[in-house]
């Protein structure tokens, strides 16, 4: 396989997507699987209708950010709700099949072409980034804007274009603050590493970002009476749910049935009512539950990597072949290629470590409720894991990850 994979061209990677797309299509109009859905999708229907972006009958919202329900609005207005839903689920799967092509290309930018390759077959045979897609909310774009940004962020830098591509990173960064928090101290941290010397640069990337963050939070102080950086609802609601009976990972951690009650009751009001007492229940659930914090933290690491418990009695054949065996797989080869690269490129297993340590520490203190939290960020430990697959270069090459070179 090592021998295969070395001598993988561009044409090759580029056929790999392209075979690619074409089974995610015949899976999507030949099996037909059935749409899962989440608020995205109520959001897109009161959009598509003329009634803003608001949810349910709450009124207003920010439980979401504002750019994939506008992505589903746009289907469905177009095309009505069944085929607008289709056809937004089809654009997915197009999407997500470019990723082989884009992890190739970042591995070239890193200096480790032969981890790109790797990375990208091992992608192509990744059973839940093939299935993924099929749900209607804002993963496929999470993952593959990750990528093409960090392309960007190091290949870009010999383009006499770089201000340009600095406009178009914090414009990026932009859209993560308000879709993703949780990827965006990572990646703002590469962003100021890149750009410590170029001061211009980076004022146009942070004041790109700013275009991007600043209409929202307007909005927020309109509609609710404070700014909206990001999923502002999203944020308490998911937390206090985090510590529910039904939700929490241990009943060591759950709180009393009264707290998901009130919650409950909570979740009825419009959001501007709502807000201030969503942020002191989680107030007082810390409060009260500060010393657990430590270990929950650490016990939910362990479940960000693994399989969540909400998903233990729902095991089927298909779901231990889409999840089950790719996460138990992609932790040997992890840890295998973290030890392989070690010798020989420790600072890049240092930067891919620090972003997906960054990213774990988030979601574990937060919550770890839903498997689509880690696909976030499995597509980069692909280049580590490609190492045991791969012939990897003994020699120091010129890589712009490495801190020196940064």
């Amino acid at each position: 396989m090592r021998k295969r994979i070395a001598l993988l061209t561009a044409q090759d990677i580029l056929a790999l997507c392209v075979i690619g797309g074409i089974l995610r299509l015949v899976f999507v109009f030949l099996y037909q699987p059935s749409i899962p859905v989440a608020e995205d999708v109520n959001i897109a229907q009161h959009l598509a209708s003329g009634q803003g972006f608001s949810i349910y009958t709450r009124g207003p919202t920010s439980i979401k950010g504002p750019f994939y329900p506008a992505y589903l609005a746009l289907w469905l207005w177009l095309l009505g709700e069944q085929n607008g839903l289709l056809a937004a689920v089809v654009l997915q799967h197009v999407v997500m099949a470019t990723m082989p092509w884009w992890l190739f290309r970042l591995g070239q930018a890193i200096g480790r072409e032969e981890l790109g390759k790797g990375a990208a077959v091992l992608f192509a045979l990744h059973p839940s980034y093939f299935y993924h897609p099929t749900v209607a909310e804002n993963t496929t774009w999470i993952v593959v804007g990750g990528a093409v940004w960090g392309v960007l962020l190091f290949q870009g830098m010999q383009s006499r274009y770089w201000r340009h591509l600095g406009v178009v990173l914090g414009a990026l960064l932009g859209v993560f603050i308000l879709e993703k928090p949780p990827l965006v101290l990572p990646m703002l941290g590469a962003l100021l590493l890149r750009l410590r010397r170029r001061g211009t640069e980076l004022a146009l990337a942070l004041g790109a970002a700013a275009a991007v963050v600043i209409p929202w939070m307007v909005r927020g102080w309109v509609v609710f009476g404070e700014p909206t950086v990001t999923k502002s609802y999203s944020a308490y609601l998911t937390f206090i749910h985090s510590w529910l009976p039904s939700m929490a990972v241990h009943p060591r951690y759950a709180v009393a049935d009264s707290v998901g009650q009130v919650l409950d009751s909570l979740t009825r009001l419009p959001e501007s009512n709502a807000l201030p007492a969503l942020r002191a229940l989680a107030g007082d659930i810390l409060q009260q539950r500060w010393w657990q914090l430590p270990e929950r933290t650490l016990v939910h690491a362990v479940v960000y990597w693994t399989i969540p418990p909400r998903y233990w009695h729902a095991w089927s054949m298909p779901f231990i072949v889409v999840r089950v065996i790719p996460v138990a797989v992609l932790i040997v080869l992890f840890v295998w290629g973290a030890i392989l690269l070690w010798k020989y490129d420790r600072q890049l297993v240092l930067a891919i470590g620090g972003v997906l340590g960054a990213v774990t520490a988030f979601y574990a203190f937060y919550h770890v409720l839903n498997i689509r939290y880690k696909l976030e960020i499995e597509w980069l430990q692909l280049l580590v894991c490609a190492a045991p697959i791969c012939r990897v270069s003994t020699s120091r090459i010129y890589c712009p990850c490495h801190m020196s070179n940064l």
